[in-house]
């Protein structure tokens, strides 16, 4: 096995998670537990950006995009 291979094996790992990841947070029941959008942007803050990058993705899925604008200025102030 080669190391492109072992490489190709590890990304469809990682997606594969990621899907998984993003089936199992549900974002509309997820924003529901919080009273206002400052206290979703404080629960942004508290993730890494890899976490940040993977609720972006539901909250699109989900057509949250309010909080997806809020996730990635989170996640733009985190990369700065």
């Amino acid at each position: 096995m080669t190391n492109k291979d072992l490489q190709n094996m590890h990304n469809d790992y990682m997606k594969r998670l990621e899907d998984e990841y993003i089936a199992l947070i549900q974002p509309k029941k997820l924003i529901e537990h919080f009273k206002d959008i400052e206290e979703f942007k404080e629960w942004a803050e508290l993730g890494t950006p890899a976490d940040i990058r993977a609720a972006i993705k539901a909250f699109e899925k989900d057509e949250l995009f309010i909080h997806c604008v809020i996730l990635n200025d989170v996640l733009n102030t985190k990369e700065k």
